[in-house]
């Protein structure tokens, strides 16, 4: 068995140093293994951080210069030379247990092509009281994953599907699919979901998934994420990721498209535009006298139509 580890990065050195040393301290599994860090443009010193852990990771630096995730990740995959690919990102601890545990999943489990692992969030600064009270409601945010301590079928149904902070493809099915570029963040765009089409496409094709308790990683939470702000900017880009998917015929989604048709306003139906509004009124008339469980819903709502608003007002379509 041969498996590559791929982690992409842009401008992040001192972030990607850390993560490095916690895959240099990570157990090795007894397998070949390759680690690819793809350098979608760096300007830093990402190339000297990569060097500093060259005589103790088997680490390739490869540079993708077109601007884009999803970019980064087709490089990855173009550029494996393993039967699997485990994917992590470069705000990320790497459990000690993460590689042996992925490992021993493609031993145990040699039918399936998708696994996934435990995301568990670190907040690195105080939460504000209503972020602390709404934990749960803002775990996609958090990119925060647990499907529990026992290895279970990865679906579609009932959400039990991985993050593209952890999770690993066998490479026959990983190569047969491309990352979409107009999906994922670039430098221009803010959307989200590139890892999750791949993932539905491949288990849509009849391929099995295989849930891997042991291999988590630790995501890092700025404290500039911990803002309303930031939860604006978050649902902002989830809402224009389901704008861009509507546009797009037989396109693979996280959630029910929108329908299609119907009157128009500066592009966007005119339905969306009332669904903005309705939580925008609802959100300024809670939020000042009702528990934040109350008002913080319309605040994600209202910031999603309003990502989608923009997508269509820039007069965006796929392609």
């Amino acid at each position: 068995m041969f498996i590559s580890v791929i982690m992409c990065t842009r401008n992040r050195a001192e972030q990607l140093r850390r993560v490095l040393m916690t895959a240099v301290a990570m157990k090795k599994p007894d397998v070949e293994w390759e680690f690819l860090l793809i350098d979608n443009g760096s300007t830093d010193n990402t190339a000297e951080v990569v060097a500093s852990v060259a005589g103790l990771l088997p680490i390739r630096h490869i540079l993708e210069p077109e601007a884009g995730l999803s970019h980064a990740r087709n490089r990855g995959v173009a550029e494996a030379r393993g039967e699997y690919i485990c994917w992590t990102d470069d705000d990320v601890m790497i459990d000690p247990n993460w590689l042996v545990a992925y490992a021993e999943a493609f031993r145990r489990y040699p039918e399936a092509a998708v696994f996934g692992g435990q995301i568990v969030p670190v907040l690195e600064g105080p939460a504000p009281r209503w972020f602390e009270q709404n934990y749960d409601k803002l775990a996609s945010l958090m990119a925060k994953r647990d499907l529990g301590a026992k290895p279970i079928r990865l679906t579609k149904v009932g959400d039990h599907l991985p993050y593209g902070a952890n999770f690993a493809v066998r490479t026959a099915e990983q190569k047969q699919w491309r990352y979409d570029p107009n999906l994922g963040v670039s430098p221009g765009q803010k959307r989200l979901g590139e890892e999750v089409t791949v993932i539905e496409g491949i288990l849509d094709a009849g391929a099995t998934g295989v849930w891997v308790p042991g291999a988590m990683v630790r995501h890092l939470i700025p404290k500039a994420r911990l803002s309303l702000d930031y939860v604006g900017v978050y649902y902002r880009s989830a809402g224009e990721t389901w704008a861009y998917l509507s546009t797009v015929e037989g396109a693979l989604t996280m959630g029910a498209l929108a329908p299609a048709g119907g009157r128009r306003l500066s592009g966007a139906p005119l339905w969306v535009w009332r669904k903005a509004a309705v939580h925008l009124c609802l959100y300024l008339a809670t939020s000042v006298t009702r528990p934040s469980s109350q008002w913080l819903p319309h605040w994600m709502k209202f910031n999603h139509f309003r990502g989608a608003i923009e997508f269509w007002r820039r007069g965006n379509v796929a392609g």
